[in-house]
Order: C-alpha cells, then sequence, then structure tokens
C-alpha cells in the first residue's frame, strides 16, 4: 500500500481495518550499565551542557519496580542480557520493530532490524533481534537504502488494529516506512515531528485504544495533527510542561484499560482516570535523564502462537 501522508491519503476507518491481538509480553533489558555516557538527545545534558548524572542503584531499583508492575497488569516479561559498552539498552523499544503474526499466511510473526541514527546505540540492534529470534521470530530486515530507521521508537501500533503510526524525523526516514508500507500491503501513516525534544514518536504519541490516543500536538506539522484528529474520537492531549519534562505521552497500555505512566505527570495522569482509564504511575525518574520513560523502557510484542 501507499504510506498515508495527508488527511488525504486516509481513505479508511480504524474499524474496518484487520483486527490484531493486542500485545501479552515485553522484553525488557536489564540496566547494568545504564549510565549517561554520550549525549545523544537534550534531554541528557543539564542546563550548563554537562552530561546528567545517573544513580545506578536507584536505576535498577526502578526497573525492578517497572518489571514487577508490568508482571502484575498480566504481561509476559522476557529479559535480553546485558551489553558490554551499550549503556542506553534498556531502551530496548527502538532496536527493532515486530510485526504481528496476524499479519502472514503461516501465523509467525515478523521483526524488522532497525537502523540507529547514532554509532553509540547500532551494536544494541544485532544482540536484541538475536533474543526476539530466540522466541520464535521471522528476522526480515529492510531492503532499501534508508539510513534511519529505529523501530518502536518511531513504529506504534494502533492498539488491536493493522495500522502502523509512523514518526518521521530525527530518527527514522520516511522511505523506511514507505518500504514497509508496499511490502506488507500494510496501511502506515507518516507523522512528521517538528519539535528536536520530542525526537522519538513514543514521546509525543501513544496509541490507547480503537478510538483512543495520548498525544503532544505541537510535537506534529499540520498534517500529523489532523491526520491523528481524523481517524481517532479521543485524542486526549498531554500536559505540555509533563511532556517535556517527564515524557508524559511515553506512555503504554496493552489492554486499552490500564495505562502505565511516570508518576510524575500527575496532571496528565488525572485527564486520562477522567477518560475512564486505569492509571498505573511507575518511577522512571533515573531513566528520564536519558531521554526516556515507561514505552522506551520496553518492547511490547506476542501473542507469538
Amino acid at each position: 500500500m501507499p504510506l498515508h501522508a495527508s488527511v488525504a491519503d486516509l481513505d479508511f476507518r480504524v474499524a474496518d481495518l484487520t483486527r490484531i491481538a493486542p500485545p501479552n509480553r515485553v522484553l525488557l533489558a536489564e540496566p547494568r550499565d545504564f549510565d549517561c555516557a554520550y549525549a545523544i538527545n537534550p534531554h541528557m545534558v543539564d542546563e550548563h551542557g554537562a552530561l546528567k548524572r545517573v544513580d545506578r542503584g536507584l536505576a535498577r531499583e526502578q526497573w525492578r519496580a517497572l518489571r514487577s508492575a508490568f508482571e502484575a497488569g498480566g504481561l509476559r516479561v522476557d529479559l535480553v542480557a546485558p551489553l558490554d559498552g551499550h549503556p542506553d539498552l534498556v531502551f530496548c523499544a527502538n532496536p527493532a520493530l515486530p510485526l504481528p503474526r496476524e499479519l502472514f499466511a503461516d501465523g509467525k510473526p515478523r521483526i524488522v532490524p532497525s537502523r540507529m541514527a547514532h554509532a553509540e546505540r547500532r551494536g544494541e540492534v544485532e544482540h536484541v533481534v538475536a533474543a526476539l529470534a530466540a522466541l520464535g521470530y521471522v528476522v526480515e530486515p529492510l531492503r532499501g537504502t534508508s539510513r534511519r530507521f529505529e523501530g518502536m521508537g518511531d513504529g506504534i501500533w494502533h492498539l488491536g488494529r493493522a495500522l502502523l503510526w509512523a514518526g518521521v524525523g530525527p530518527r527514522s526516514e520516511r522511505e523506511a516506512w514507505k518500504e514497509l508500507a508496499e511490502r506488507y500491503a500494510l496501511h502506515v501513516v507518516a507523522l512528521e515531528l517538528v519539535d528536536p525534544a520530542l525526537y522519538h514518536l513514543d514521546t509525543a504519541f501513544a496509541s490507547l485504544g480503537d478510538d483512543a490516543c495520548l498525544w503532544s500536538p505541537s510535537a506534529f506539522d499540520s498534517r500529523g495533527r489532523a491526520s491523528i484528529e481524523r481517524l481517532h474520537r479521543r485524542p486526549i492531549e498531554a500536559d505540555a510542561e509533563e511532556t517535556r519534562r517527564y515524557l508524559a505521552c511515553n506512555a503504554f497500555t496493552a489492554d486499552g484499560r490500564r495505562v502505565f505512566i511516570e508518576r510524575r505527570c500527575e496532571r496528565t495522569a488525572a485527564t486520562l482516570a477522567r477518560e475512564g482509564f486505569d492509571v498505573v504511575p511507575v518511577d522512571t525518574g533515573e531513566f528520564l535523564k536519558s531521554g526516556g520513560s515507561v514505552f522506551c523502557m520496553k518492547l511490547a510484542h506476542g501473542p507469538l502462537a
């Protein structure tokens, strides 16, 4: 299918799209080496331009609490081992994009390896993809010339539907999404990111179900805003300050009811509660220093069979 780039291209209704099972598993990477060892996004430096300092002990506590929250929510946790020299491996949503098994006649899910924009993170890709292949994923790399493609950092499945929202900007190129749309006869909606602080789609948009999303309108150009509003009856706007300081949109739901979100996003959480969601606040404070929170810290996937 052609890549959908504007409202004029949206010749479908979400309710008519193929249903896909919501994720029932999350891949996590233990933060043994997590640190701000370099700066590849604006969140990693303080007001003086110095790298932020991480409390590794506290980071491990927060990661374990997040894992426990996922498990308490009924999600199975798969683990990928630490990798020497890769402090950002904990943000394991970025190195790959899973494609659900409902899209394929053989019933086997696929995984598309990322092409990371920054050299510091490129070694993570093979490591994460190998872990997913061991779980039963068929690996299908990009064939085109796109140099940048960052998996679930920029590719977000519309919860329960065969629709992929695709961030275009600092980390992923439009051509990568065009290739996937054509290769898999898949509806892919391109969203241009315009705020350097919201450098991945998952920092500005979260799918909450057939008719709802959590988003930051200022993160997108006019075409992206129009597309999101066209395909959601309930586009829920996150608090602007919480979005930039605490990555409020880097939230996650697997069931369209229970939403995991950074605990400092109190105003956004209150809005979600008024909309009928069960909010699960979690502390990702140490990971915010590196520009990531709940969604970045897991790769949601499954069912596998």
